[in-house]
């Protein structure tokens, strides 16, 4: 079972690295098929649908893992540094996301795009952020609790942490300042301003 899963995992990862370069050469996503990718990977197109079922979920994929590898590199190094806020941590890792995925902005912007347009793909993009930012809390130092009232407050902050970055995003998209000054200052400012109305909560 280990390796049927191994398998499935490797096979998602083989489509969506082929999804996002044929996305890089210029290609138009919504004519990109699963039977192209299928062809791209070398894999039994049969099979392909029996594991993916369109294109825009390998493209969530393709985010959300990327996302995962920079999540997990962070935490060892919050393991280390003993003296950081949470403030200071969720700052350094919603810069670090936005960093990584800098030489990345097109595929992004395809990703805002179509969610902003396709009803069910902006759902499911909706869930995926809201449990990245759940993680982003989690490794920050905001530990959950198993509690109606806790779980209560922690979605609110999630969704607060949602807001702040479907404000920065257009401004990044655009940002060519050197090292994403721009975009820093604005998540600065903003979580600035959010540990105001938020520290009852006790999120910052």
């Amino acid at each position: 079972m280990v390796n049927k899963y191994l398998e499935i995992f490797n096979i998602k990862n083989d489509l969506s690295e082929a999804l996002i370069s044929r996305i890089e050469n210029s290609e138009d996503i919504s004519k990109i098929s699963l039977k192209q990718l299928s062809v791209d990977t070398m894999n039994d197109t049969n099979l392909v649908f029996s594991i993916v079922n369109d294109v825009n979920e390998l493209l969530l994929y393709w985010f959300n893992e990327q996302v995962s590898i920079i999540l997990m590199e962070l935490v060892a190094d919050f393991s280390e540094d003993k003296d950081a806020s949470t403030k200071e941590k969720i700052l350094e890792t919603l810069m670090s996301i936005l960093e990584g995925f800098a030489n990345k902005r097109h595929i992004v912007g395809c990703i805002y795009e179509i969610g902003s347009k396709d009803v069910s793909f902006g759902t499911k993009l909706g869930i995926v952020v809201y449990n990245i930012c759940d993680r982003i809390l989690a490794i920050s130092g905001d530990e959950k609790q198993d509690t109606l009232v806790t779980s209560t407050v922690r979605s609110v902050r999630v969704k607060g942490l949602m807001g702040l970055l479907i404000k920065v995003i257009p401004g990044w998209l655009e940002d060519d300042s050197k090292d994403l000054s721009v975009t820093l200052r604005e998540v600065d400012q903003s979580l600035l301003k959010a540990s105001e109305w938020a520290e009852n909560f006790k999120i910052l």
